[in-house]
């Protein structure tokens, strides 16, 4: 059902955030043509998830927050559009099963790496557990910037404010850099090679951030 739901929701949502923000998506071009893959972005407004999908030719599934689900009606919504749980601050057994189920068959898995949402819209830190999800699951990373929620919903506002909306899209990442060197083995998940895991999103994300308009976007996030 999420899925029926999630696509004839798209084209009005799509439509009001063009209305409502400009939405403007830069680098189409570098999404993959099937899945599965990994979304990264960083995160300052609940907008996020919802322009994410609206950028991305392919039907998004989200780690949420556990908080979210806890709200009757916002929880009906969030499954019924595929949205998962996750406890943030802990190893969660069940959302990391739930995200390996999705990305083995074939669909888009969103993350937002923080954790959290941001003050400035920066991804200033990752969280391990996304970052050994990524690794463990050896599938290319999209990296996206989203510039502009933060002045347009920020963190405890009600009313969305009609600002301009940019959604960068780079080149996906590529984890050879990653690999344990014997082809099918999967990288040791040690806590510098996650932290390694999470300079490379933190790169990727804000090199699409402070791209100037001249510059292409395959520059960064390499």
């Amino acid at each position: 059902m999420w899925l029926w739901l999630y696509k004839a929701l798209k084209p009005f949502v799509a439509m009001m955030a063009w209305l409502l923000f400009r939405l403007r998506v830069e680098g189409r071009e570098n999404e993959p043509l099937h899945g599965p893959f990994i979304v990264i972005s960083n995160h300052a407004s609940i907008l996020d998830p919802i322009l994410l999908g609206c950028a991305l030719r392919h039907p998004i599934r989200f780690m949420a927050k556990e908080e979210l689900f806890r709200i009757p009606g916002l929880r009906a919504l969030m499954t019924v559009l595929g949205a998962f749980p996750v406890r943030r601050g802990e190893p969660d057994r069940q959302a990391i099963r739930r995200a390996l189920e999705i990305i083995k068959k074939g669909e888009v898995l969103g993350m937002f790496p923080g954790g959290t949402r941001t003050p400035d819209g920066r991804l200033h830190r990752v969280e391990p557990g996304a970052a050994a999800l990524a690794l463990r699951t050896k599938v290319p990373i999209l990296p996206v910037a989203i510039l502009g929620t933060e002045r347009a919903l920020p963190r405890g506002a009600k009313v969305p404010r009609p600002t301009p909306i940019t959604i960068r899209i780079g080149p996906p990442l590529t984890l050879d850099g990653f690999s344990s060197g014997s082809g099918e083995a999967p990288p040791r998940l040690d806590h510098r090679t996650i932290e390694r895991m999470g300079d490379l999103f933190i790169q990727a994300v804000s090199g699409l951030m402070e791209r100037r308009p001249e510059e292409p976007l395959g520059e960064y996030g390499r």
